[in-house]
């Protein structure tokens, strides 16, 4: 055996490598919803951006949070369309 191996060291390794294969398994799915619904809030977040900047040409716009975000990122064009209904008829 060469003396520069450290067998505790190995073992805690390939222990420690097993360990984080067997969590990340165990938080694959609930990842995978989470960077999906990120994607989503993101994705809704732009598209109120661009709404706000275009629309502020004629004065028009919606507030930007995450609540708003995350409707338009799911419902799409109809989710901002609802939104901008609310704005006016709640104002």
């Amino acid at each position: 055996m060469p003396d520069w191996v450290d067998w505790n060291l190995a073992a805690a390794m390939a222990f420690g490598l097993f360990m984080l294969y067997f969590v990340l398994r165990a938080f694959y799915k609930p990842l995978k919803l989470f960077l999906q619904v990120l994607l989503w809030v993101i994705a809704g977040g732009t598209m109120i951006f661009i709404y706000n900047f275009v629309g502020a040409l004629w004065g028009l716009a919606v507030g930007l949070n995450v609540i708003s975000a995350f409707i338009v990122g799911t419902m799409g064009l109809p989710g901002l369309g609802a939104l901008i209904v609310l704005k006016y008829l709640l104002v």
